[in-house]
């Protein structure tokens, strides 16, 4: 730059220049509602509740599956058109802590949308540090004396009078492939829970683990499937009775990244299910047996016309129908090379 203000630490990094719109902090704030995604799911079934033999009729609903995180919905009011930079203070630090990451920043009217994502249920919430260019936020305040830089233009790009962001930490991580490892189920009895190994990296060590809070939007996500269909026919209730049936199903859940603060130096990547479902067909048919022993016995015609069309009826066409159920199976997306902050709530409370 031919003018203007460079400052810098020892280390090199850059702390201060005036041609370089600084973010200031623009208040805290909770959220104004909770929500989850709606489960996906339903199903078909006909005459499966009075046929013979052992056809299932179990685990059509959600059961067995993992439980969905919570959704954070939150509104920041911002005097311009550049989204805020949220900072996350989590409801908790440490191995056993949520995860959790932004998954949603949409401008609506003056204010913008924040919507986080929470891998698991709590009774507290996390809280938001927001941060804005210094024409985006507030300037009103009674200190006289600060540090004021301006750029080229006369814009005013720093002020510490208006408590600047100030990251003492931060770097990259990578969010593991798939969320669940190992076999996603059996029989009619699915495993989609979250177990990978959760990824961590360092970042400079601080005194409290609970003052931090963090800056990760969420970009990885996966989704996986579980599949299973069976059938069976023969005879039940001492062979005057026959039975066919034919069972399809398809469960899946759908992961966000989210993240944790470990310790005072360390900071973790997991996912959380997002969103799940669980879609199935069933059909079944049953004739008497009687009609087609007269048939033998008598050589009725239409009796054993009868044995034959149920004899035939093997439903190797019930499948669940094709549809937009997930937006892919048993695979993943974004995970390397998310950036994120570490700063300190102290700094703003």
């Amino acid at each position: 730059m031919a003018h203007g203000l460079l400052v810098k630490n020892n280390d090199g990094d850059v702390l201060i220049d005036s041609n370089f719109s600084h973010y200031h902090f623009l208040g805290k704030h909770t959220h104004n509602s909770v929500t989850q995604v709606p489960d996906i799911a339903g199903g078909d079934a006909a005459n499966t509740y009075s046929i013979g033999g052992n056809s299932p009729d179990q685990n059509k609903g959600m059961q067995n599956m993992p439980a969905k995180g919570e959704i954070y919905i939150y509104s920041v009011p911002v005097n311009g058109t550049n989204p805020p930079l949220c900072f996350i203070k989590p409801t908790s630090t440490g191995s056993s802590a949520p995860f959790a990451g932004i998954v949603l920043t949409k401008q609506v009217s003056t204010n913008w949308e924040i919507r986080v994502f929470q891998s698991a249920v709590t009774s507290a919430s996390p809280v938001l540090y927001c941060f804005a260019p210094l024409n985006q936020i507030s300037t009103s305040t009674s200190f006289t004396h600060g540090l004021k830089t301006f750029n080229s233009s006369g814009v005013a790009t720093f002020d510490s009078r208006f408590k600047p962001l100030r990251a003492p930490g931060g770097g990259e991580i990578t969010s593991p492939g798939l969320a669940h490892t190992g076999s996603l189920g059996s029989s009619w009895n699915v495993s989609l829970s979250v177990n990978a190994t959760s990824v961590s990296t360092s970042f400079t060590t601080q005194s409290d683990a609970n003052d931090l809070i963090y800056y990760c939007p969420s970009l990885a996500h996966a989704c996986q499937k579980y599949e299973h269909q069976e059938a069976d026919s023969g005879f039940y209730g001492g062979w005057f009775s026959r039975f066919s049936w034919h069972r399809s199903d398809i469960w899946w859940c759908f992961y966000r990244s989210c993240f944790r603060i470990a310790s005072t130096s360390s900071f973790e990547a997991n996912y959380g299910v997002f969103a799940r479902g669980h879609f199935y067909k069933h059909e079944a048919q049953e004739s008497s047996g009687l009609g087609s022993l007269l048939g033998f016995l008598f050589g009725g015609a239409i009796f054993g016309t009868i044995f034959a069309l149920i004899s035939a009826a093997s439903f190797t066409s019930v499948n669940v129908e094709a549809g937009d159920y997930l937006p892919y199976s048993n695979s993943y997306r974004n995970t390397s090379g998310n950036s994120f902050i570490i700063s300190k709530a102290s700094y703003y409370d």
